[in-house]
């Protein structure tokens, strides 16, 4: 087991600093005042305490739904912690309408902070679209993070001029940020390539994970003991670019020996949901989300290994939560996977969009299953070397050297 990392020396550096963090993920306020969060966020967000004393979120919110969803829970009070609401619209249109409040807020939270944290994506307009110029005007040292490009041009299309001019606009924001911020943090070597290559300040790679090492299983435990049929989870948002279609068409084709577990939300559950009442619950199950947590780990920990079929370029933290419960992965060589997912020792990879090349991987995962489980101890050792708290650590690091007081 890993030893947790010494943040003290860091925090003791950032202490007079005020540090301006500008979120897409939304917050919510119920009738007394009190902020709640998605719990994947929360635990994200709290992780910047650890060598942040002034933190301040820019990010929208919205009135606490009612009944209220089982992933959002009440924060408390937090010392050193305080939200500022960003009005971001639902809509294009109307958020060039609020523009002009969107710029206002901007303003006042650039303008009362010493570092700002921002990025480049964002729906309907980038919160950053506001947020960095104006940091740049007001000489506010930037710091550009980058996790995922979900706005490039991925997966079936045909795409409509709206998401083109939208994809353009936010590459060419992501790539004006970038030229002009203190640090730029990024999820896999693929964007710096594509997008920090002319960088004037500091970048960094930083594989995204939220495991801990407490949540990493024990070595023995990592040594797969299952047998019978192969049973792969693919747990993903329902959309073209996840490669939903892709996995459904090489299971229709893949022989016998091999059962899919699908979990997840979005505009295909249909079609996900017909394959699945056609082809029977020995071959395909369709269950609702998980929560976040104990019970997803028990569900990953239920099957051999995730498919992660996915068609962009992002970094799914679907590996390193697999990789936590020593299961391996079935996953697209894409620049975003080729961090975690390595060829033989944590992951069996095929091209993006290559059906018949998944269909032979799922073929090879059914009739020679002890290979694939014997990935397990790698995969465990790779969630050991890449956890949340190191993620933040590494981060908080360099912010340290770059803006610590003397």
């Amino acid at each position: 087991m890993t030893r947790a990392h010494d943040f003290t020396a860091i925090r003791a550096a950032l202490a007079d600093r005020r540090y301006l963090l500008v979120a897409v993920a939304l917050w919510y306020r119920d009738d007394q005042g009190a902020v709640w969060l998605d719990v994947s966020w929360c635990r994200d967000l709290i992780g910047h305490l650890d060598y942040l004393q002034d933190l301040t979120v820019l990010a929208p919110c919205r009135p606490l739904p009612d009944p209220c969803p089982d992933n959002l829970r009440p924060l408390g009070e937090v010392p050193g912690l305080r939200f500022v609401e960003f009005p971001y619209p639902d809509s294009t249109l109307r958020a060039l309408l609020r523009a002009p409040a969107m710029v206002a807020a901007a303003w006042r939270a650039v303008r009362g902070a010493d570092i700002v944290h921002s990025g480049a994506a964002g729906w309907p307009l980038p919160p950053g679209f506001f947020v960095n110029p104006i940091a740049v005007l007001l000489r506010r040292p930037l710091v550009i993070v980058i996790e995922s490009a979900f706005w490039r041009l991925t997966g079936p299309g045909p795409h409509g001029a709206l998401r083109r001019f939208r994809a353009r606009m936010t590459e060419a924001l992501a790539r004006w940020s970038i030229r002009r911020a203190r640090l730029t943090v990024l999820t896999h070597e693929g964007y710096r390539d594509s997008l920090a290559c002319d960088a004037k300040g500091e970048v960094m790679v930083i594989p995204a994970s939220w495991i801990d090492a407490e949540m990493v299983v024990s070595e023995a435990a990592a040594k797969s003991d299952r047998s019978g049929p192969v049973r792969l989870l693919l747990a993903a948002r329902m959309t073209p670019e996840k490669g939903i279609a892709d996995a459904l068409d090489a299971l229709e084709r893949a022989g016998p020996g091999l059962s899919l577990t699908v979990i997840g939300e979005g505009p295909l559950r249909d079609r996900v949901a017909e394959a699945a009442a056609r082809l029977g619950d020995d071959r395909l199950r369709l269950l609702d989300p998980v929560p976040y947590g104990p019970k997803f780990f028990d569900l990953l920990r239920a099957h051999d290994a995730v498919l992660v079929p996915t068609l962009s370029d992002e970094q799914p933290r679907i590996l390193y939560d697999a990789f936590s419960q020593a299961r391996p992965a079935l996953a697209t060589s894409t620049s975003g996977h080729r961090e975690a997912a390595r060829e033989g020792e944590t992951a069996w990879c095929y091209p993006p969009g290559d059906v018949a090349a998944l269909t032979a991987l799922m073929n090879r995962a059914a009739s020679d299953p002890g290979a694939l489980r014997a990935m397990g101890p790698a995969a465990r050792m790779m969630a050991l070397s890449h956890t949340h708290q190191g993620m933040h650590f590494t981060r908080a690091q360099k912010l340290a050297d770059l803006f610590g007081g003397a």
